[in-house]
């Protein structure tokens, strides 16, 4: 996820001019074969030791950019995720595999146009807004992925998923050049046109503010996801989220703060997450660990969950290493927490109360 929006509008900016449109064709391909079930320690019931092969965010994707003159440039992404493996679709469970009906995209991921100068960048398109941008600048899992992934609390509440981490569709965003060591980006998600007919998202704001000087670095995202069920009720989720680490040597701490409140026409709920996460290199890789705890959601007992993982990612070259990764999620009684990554991440037909565990093998190339 090294490839996010805040990242690269700034590096388009900061790059020598070009005398005409340049596409740079980029991606990942990243596979795993993870060992994965779920035990729940007050109940016989439990979800069988499985194996399955997962992409882990692998995609595809054509940047570039236009020297406008008077120095402004028009910039492009264009970016898919790609399905190197597909039997890890809901579908799949206990060794079952449905036929996929596509093998190979695995949805669009950050897709935009825009223009950029002195005064920043503007882009539209389908973009990566300020919380998801913050968690994973700080996570210490190459490309913020796998089951090691420290989203499995933060981008839930209670279990299910709050949308905030996901990318926002129909979105225009501002992002500002870098001043010191300080920059921001504020953004827009107009939702579904259909408002009154289908289940939506509608009305995604997202503000970030970031500072990162040497081996420090920190952030601050604001972002609020409304919604409604088709024939239900109105739905919105306001998260805080602040979070940041210091690189010292060969080694990295981080830590991330998230409150997340979620509201509909009758409740109100809120949950708060913390975590910790670290990395040090050893031999021609990097030992990486973290712990983090989500806190019950009010008024709903036994909710609260924790998520710990260990791992080592070995480089065999600048681009390529081979990674393996121990992770846990422990739930209590009433809490659905799971692998953070849809499909391809969570345990499948979850129960409250169980706590899904994964040994993951793999290897990662970027090109």
């Amino acid at each position: 996820m090294q490839k996010k929006l805040i990242a690269l509008a700034l590096a388009s900016l900061a790059g020598s001019a070009f005398a005409q449109s340049n596409v740079t064709i980029y991606g990942v391909a990243d596979a795993t074969y993870d060992f994965v079930g779920a035990r729940q320690s007050t109940a016989a019931t439990k979800i069988a030791n499985d194996g399955r092969v997962s992409a882990n965010s692998s995609y595809l994707g054509f940047k570039g950019a236009e020297d406008l003159g008077n120095g402004l440039k028009a910039v492009f992404q264009f970016e898919t995720g790609i399905t190197n493996d597909a039997s890890n679709s809901a579908a799949y469970q206990g060794g079952v595999n449905a036929s996929p009906s596509n093998t190979m995209f695995g949805g669009i991921r950050d897709t935009y146009v825009g223009v950029g100068g002195g005064f920043g960048t503007v882009v539209a398109g389908n973009l990566t807004a300020a919380a998801r941008a913050l968690g994973a600048k700080v996570d210490v899992n190459s490309g913020a992925t796998g089951v090691g992934y420290q989203g499995a609390l933060y981008g839930r509440l209670g279990g299910a998923r709050t949308g905030v981490d996901d990318r926002t569709g129909n979105a225009i965003a501002y992002v500002s050049p870098n001043f010191a060591g300080f920059s921001g980006m504020v953004a827009w998600g107009a939702g579904s046109e259909q408002r009154d007919t289908v289940a939506r998202t509608d009305n995604v704001y997202s503000l970030g503010l970031n500072y990162e000087n040497g081996p420090a670095y920190v952030g601050y995202a604001y972002t609020q996801v409304a919604g409604k069920a088709l024939g239900g009720a109105d739905t919105k989720a306001v998260s805080n989220r602040v979070g940041g680490y210091f690189k010292f040597g060969t080694a990295q701490v981080g830590a991330l703060y998230d409150r997340t409140d979620a509201d509909t026409n009758t409740s109100n709920n809120r949950r708060n997450v913390w975590l910790l996460n670290g990395k040090v290199g050893v031999g021609a890789g990097n030992v990486i660990a973290g712990y983090g705890k989500a806190g019950k959601v009010d008024g709903l007992g036994n909710t609260a969950a924790k998520h710990y993982f260990v791992g080592y990612e070995h480089s065999l070259s600048k681009r390529t290493i081979l990674k393996a990764v121990y992770a846990e999620v422990k739930n209590d009684s009433a809490a659905t927490y799971n692998f953070y990554n849809a499909a391809t991440g969570e345990v499948q037909n979850l129960v409250a109360g169980q706590d899904p565990r994964s040994i993951s093998l793999g290897i990662r190339h970027s090109f």
